[in-house]
């Protein structure tokens, strides 16, 4: 009969231990966002080749971060952007 109260003990362990599992599993989850593919000079017009897409955690993104190239092709910028650097809309006209 003791096996009962250890068994009950258990079950709500273990659906803890799975709650923290997935919720966890889900801060892993990523987005595309948009970052230099070459050095970007202060007043450069943005093209396709100027950029490239990398995935970031989605902890991380921020409204300031644009997750299409679109949002920033045709667009200049502002201020330097070192190529593997995030582009930043604040940082495009």
């Amino acid at each position: 009969m003791a096996a009962k109260p250890i068994t009950r003990a258990v079950l709500p362990l273990l659906l803890a231990v799975v709650s923290v599992s997935c919720f966890l599993l889900k801060t892993d989850e990523r987005v595309d966002v948009v970052i230099a593919a070459t050095d970007l000079a202060a007043g450069k017009q943005v093209t396709d080749a100027d950029i490239t897409i990398t995935a970031i955690p989605v902890s991380t993104i921020t409204k300031d971060m644009p997750r299409k190239t679109s949002q920033v092709v045709g667009h200049t910028t502002k201020v330097p952007i070192s190529k593997g650097k995030q582009v930043l809309l604040s940082e495009v006209n």
